[in-house]
Parts: C-alpha cells; sequence; structure tokens
C-alpha cells in the first residue's frame, strides 16, 4: 500500500529523547526529579481529534513541553521534550542515577509493498474465504470454521492508523479506541489500520455475502491510533500505545509498522524494555519484519522479546519484499504469514474492501492465529509465543527467511 504523504515517509530521529528508567531508583518523577525534570503521565494528557476523547502525547505534531516528560507507567518508559546532559551523563551511570539508557525517539510508518504476481499460486481465494484463511488453517474453501475457537473473550490491540468505525463488519467488534496523534481522530484515513484490524477479527459472515476474511471473529479490539492518515508517527506515539494496551489488559499487541534497520544495527533499547513489560503482563507483542526485501528485519520486531513475522505468497514461500534474518540479537525471524494478495477491510469512503500486499497483512494473521491460541489453550505472554512458535508447520526456506515456518491454527494443549 502507498502512503497517501506523497513526500515519502519521514525517518530518523524527531529530536525527542526516550529514557527507560531503573524504578528500583524510585518512581519517574522521584529519578527524574532528581535531574531537573519535570513529569506528568501519559493517562493525563489528552491529544487526538476534537471529541475524540483521545490520550496521550509525544506522537505527531504535539511536543512535550521543554524540560518536562511523559511517564508510560506500565512501561517504566519516558519521554522527553530534549536530552538535557545530566540525562545522558545519568544513563552512563545507571545504577547511581536510575536511568538505564537514553536513546532518540524515531519516526515509523506503514510497510508499503507492491510485488510481482506469484505465478502458479498454489492457494487462491475462494468465493467464501481468503487463501490466508486456508493456507492457516482457520477456514475451508467453502468458508466454514476449520476449528471451534473464534477468539471470543481475547483482546487484541492493533496499534497503526486507526479504524473505519463505520464500517459494517467492524461494528460493535472496537471494545476501546484512542488516538496518539495530535489533531486526528480515530477514524483511519488511511485505510491500512482498517485492513489490519479486518484481517484479525473481521466476522465470519461478513455483509453483504463478502468472502471470509477474520482469522479471530469473537475477539474483542483496542484500537490505538499511533500513526497519522499519512501513514507516519514516532516510536514514542508507539511506546504510548503499547502502555496503554498493556494497562487495558490486552492479550496481543499487532503492530503492522515500524522503521529500517541497518545490517548490523541492533534494536532500540526502550522497545526492547517495553517489550519485556509487556511480556511480564501477559501481553504478547506481535511486529511486522518489514518490506525492505533483502534487508535486515525492521524495528521494533528486531526486539527479542517482540515476535517477528515474515511474509508469504501464494506457494508459501517468502515474499520478494519480505525483509530477511541478517542481523542477531533479536534481528530473527519468528513465524511467516499470508502477506499476498490480502484482501480486507478497508474505509467505507474507499470501496470497503480492498487486497493489500506487506508484512503488515501477515502481522495480523499472526495475532489473529495468537488469540484463537489464547482462547484454546488459556496461554498468555512468554507461553503464548512458545505455544505458536512449537506448532508452525515448517516450511522448505530457512528461518533467516521465514522463521520457524507457516503459522496455523494452534492446538488445545500446549
Amino acid at each position: 500500500m502507498t502512503s497517501p504523504d506523497e513526500r515519502g515517509p519521514r525517518t530518523g530521529a524527531t529530536g525527542r529523547t526516550i529514557v527507560v528508567l531503573d524504578e528500583r531508583e524510585g518512581s519517574a518523577p522521584d529519578v527524574l526529579g532528581r535531574l531537573g525534570v519535570s513529569c506528568v503521565s501519559a493517562r493525563d494528557v489528552r491529544r487526538g481529534g476534537a471529541g475524540d476523547g483521545s490520550v496521550g502525547t509525544a506522537g505527531i505534531g504535539d511536543p512535550v513541553p521543554p524540560g518536562s516528560a511523559v511517564v508510560l507507567d506500565a512501561l517504566g518508559i519516558a519521554i522527553l521534550a530534549d536530552a538535557p546532559p545530566v540525562v545522558a551523563e545519568a544513563a552512563a551511570d545507571p545504577g547511581a542515577r536510575g536511568v538505564v539508557t537514553a536513546e532518540p525517539e524515531v519516526w515509523v510508518h506503514t510497510f508499503p509493498a507492491t510485488p510481482a504476481p506469484a505465478p502458479g499460486t498454489t492457494f487462491a481465494d475462494t468465493a467464501l474465504a481468503t487463501w490466508g484463511l486456508i493456507a492457516t488453517g482457520v477456514a475451508t474453501d467453502e468458508g466454514r470454521g476449520s476449528t471451534a475457537f473464534d477468539g471470543a473473550g481475547v483482546l487484541v490491540a492493533v496499534l497503526d492508523t486507526g479504524i473505519d468505525e463505520r464500517h459494517p463488519d467492524l461494528a460493535g467488534r472496537v471494545r476501546l479506541a484512542r488516538s496518539f496523534v495530535a489533531g486526528e481522530a480515530v477514524q483511519d484515513g488511511n485505510g491500512h489500520g482498517t485492513h489490519v484490524a479486518g484481517t484479525i477479527g473481521g466476522p465470519a459472515s461478513p455483509v453483504g455475502g463478502q468472502r471470509r476474511y477474520g482469522v479471530a471473529p469473537g475477539c474483542d479490539l483496542l484500537i490505538g491510533k499511533v500513526l497519522g492518515d499519512a501513514g507516519s508517527g514516532t516510536s514514542g506515539g508507539v511506546l504510548e500505545g503499547m502502555n496503554w494496551a498493556i494497562e487495558q489488559g490486552a492479550h496481543v499487541i499487532s503492530m503492522s509498522l515500524g522503521s529500517a534497520v541497518a545490517e548490523g544495527e541492533g534494536p532500540l533499547r526502550y522497545y526492547e524494555a517495553a517489550a519485556r513489560a509487556a511480556l511480564r503482563a501477559g501481553t504478547l507483542i506481535i511486529a511486522a519484519a518489514g518490506n525492505d526485501g533483502d534487508q535486515p528485519v525492521g524495528s521494533p520486531a528486531n526486539c527479542p522479546s517482540v515476535l517477528a513475522v515474515a511474509a508469504l505468497d501464494h506457494q508459501l514461500v517468502r515474499a520478494e519484499f519480505s525483509c530477511i534474518a541478517i542481523n542477531g540479537d533479536g534481528g530473527e525471524l519468528n513465524l511467516a504469514a499470508p502477506g499476498v494478495g490480502i484482501y480486507s477491510a478497508f474505509p467505507l469512503a474507499q470501496d470497503s474492501y480492498a487486497t493489500l500486499d506487506g508484512t503488515s497483512m501477515a502481522t495480523p494473521h499472526v495475532s489473529g492465529l495468537a488469540a484463537l491460541a489464547v482462547q484454546a489453550a488459556g496461554v498468555r505472554g512468554q507461553d503464548l509465543w512458545n505455544h505458536l512458535v512449537a506448532h508452525a508447520r515448517p516450511l522448505t526456506q530457512g528461518e533467516n527467511l521465514v522463521g520457524r515456518g507457516l503459522a496455523v491454527v494452534p492446538l488445545v494443549s500446549a
């Protein structure tokens, strides 16, 4: 999918700083207060479009006040407007000052991809089900469910460009929605977020007789708008969404977003700290590997504590755009899922349905399957990760291209 922003996505650092705090040294206000930085909790800051009821800060176009920080309480992380020298000094001596790391906030974006059609496909959509559901064992060619589980009682957070709240297939499915983008409501003006949410939780019987495309039609959705309608956002905004989703009790956080990583470059430590906090809280973060082809897995999927997803074509072969496992230290791939020619919901103003390509499309397949596993096996956090990987179907390509293999409907017992 091509971003509506004709200038292309912004890259690099935003100018703000993100710090990971050692909470053993005291609360965030205590630690940062000793460094002369005032604090406010993310719960107390409002943002988003007019009348949206949204919360958050540190996103697009809404800077943190100079000399202050917004604290993400569930993560033990703070976002600073700037980085006083004393903060960098504290990061160099974390045991003494309570600051573990201090790294720049970076821009993140959706992952666009335009691959060539695969010749002689093995799987294809039918009139009643998408090929992704058929390949992963969720549905038969006739659209019938292949499992008794539908994700009921499971809460999946989608951190993306929002959702079309008026789409009839998704009506009543959103438990809570918040925008973390300054001046923009949750309503999806891009389409990417609606498409991702549809793959995760689209209905078993879509309105108007459309083919089934949702993996876990019984799950509830948390919608965190962390990317603007142009498809871009910041890592600080993503962290805010993660913090909020954990506080809401999400079982799974699905993130079809990120930024490019250079060969030999390690993960951002604040993302890894956040992912570890999520696992401790029983929340599994699943992220797209990226669409830069023969380049390293992108960020934040390159974190050791984030489950990274590669994209497969109709022949269950790694899609040519899907990033590969070049870097270690979390830069591995964990699972693969259908990511070419994926049909799902789209905003009503943009024809209601669309067929897209990308690791962004593979990731929600795995997130939906994770919801089924939570319901079926009662697993959460690291146990959920282990369950999904243990039941993956091996593929002909190596782990550097497709991880442990195709994610499929999980068995009841772990």
